[in-house]
């Protein structure tokens, strides 16, 4: 695949691009690029690109979580991950996709708040599906969150954007730790907030608290700041699921607190692990996990998360020159 640095030139509704996709309208748009639907006049068929902002093309940072994004998608093949169409040859960077029709999980979560706990379990159960097939390809997709699973029309799942995502088979350096761009606290692993790369079990620490919003209506963590939410899930476990809905069962809240342990280790070590219990509540051994929970510790002075937020800026400035680094060796 060969990709054009940028040429300056931006594109709107009517654009025909590289000869072969007709922007025919916008889907929206977010902080680093434009997803727009377009007719793919190769196939006769409605695709969606994402195409980034100028600045990000420009940034050495944003164009590499752009190609790194494209580049792992072009490997995963499965009905529940989202398909990204091969282009040989671009004038500007983009990612064509496959068009889907529906909504995403935080579009249904903002209009329903808690979902029926069987919506909640099945969703979670395709979703581990996906998990399974990722990690079995080496693959962590490190930013799992409802704004990335799309459930569509036809009953199906995608999940979406694999900006931040690590390849276990790559020996490439990755960014580590919080910043604007890696990761959404709500949803992150306490070993992502103290700065450790993650592996698989790091993604199913995430299902786990999407699966607590569900389920719950609330996110697992409130706080006036990102710094407070991070530091809780790190000191502490959430409020039972139960205190909040009383009308969940047991075992959903067994698997929802076994998936958000705070240690790896103690967590399911395979999302196929959750899938069986998530699909099969029988099998599921009920160990009262929620006697056992930790309430977070609360930051007494509004100094103290500043060694943290230190340990987040260092970690960027690292990440951001080995980019820099890796760019000009292969540029």
């Amino acid at each position: 695949m060969i990709i054009s640095r940028p040429t300056g030139k931006d594109v709107s509704v009517g654009t025909l691009l590289d000869e072969r996709f007709e922007i025919t309208d916008v889907i929206a748009k977010s902080g680093m690029a434009s997803l727009f639907k377009a007719n793919d006049r190769e196939t006769g068929k409605a695709v969606a690109l994402k195409i980034p902002y100028m600045q990000i093309e420009s940034d050495i940072a944003g164009y590499e979580r752009f190609r790194r994004e494209e580049e792992i998608g072009l490997k995963l093949d499965h009905p529940y991950i989202l398909k990204i169409i091969p282009v040989a040859k671009k004038s500007r960077p983009y990612i064509a996709m496959e068009y889907l029709e529906g909504q995403t999980l935080s579009d249904l979560l903002s209009r329903v708040h808690p979902l029926p706990e069987p919506d909640a379990a099945k969703i979670a159960s395709r979703v581990c599906e996906a998990l399974d097939y990722l990690h079995k390809n080496q693959v962590v997709h490190r930013d799992l969150k409802p704004q990335n699973i799309m459930l569509c029309n036809d009953g199906s799942i995608r999940i979406m954007d694999f900006g931040i995502a690590k390849s276990l088979a790559s020996r490439r350096l990755t960014f580590v730790g919080f910043t604007p761009a890696m990761g959404t606290p709500d949803y992150m692993a306490p070993e992502q907030v103290k700065g450790s790369r993650g592996d698989h079990r790091t993604d199913i620490y995430s299902l786990g608290a999407i699966l607590y919003e569900m389920s719950t209506g609330e996110v697992p963590f409130g706080g006036d700041s990102p710094y407070v939410i991070m530091n809780s899930r790190v000191t502490g476990d959430p409020v039972a699921p139960r205190k909040i809905n009383p009308k969940l069962t047991p075992v959903i809240e067994e698997i929802i607190l076994h998936a958000m342990e705070r240690e790896p280790k103690r967590r399911y070590q395979s999302a196929a692990e959750m899938k069986r219990e998530l699909d099969d509540y029988e099998i599921v051994q009920l160990t009262k996990r929620y006697e056992r929970l930790r309430s977070p510790q609360v930051w007494k002075s509004r100094f103290r998360w500043l060694p943290l937020v230190i340990v987040f800026v260092l970690l960027w400035i690292l990440g951001f020159f080995v980019m820099f680094l890796y760019f000009k060796k292969h540029r």
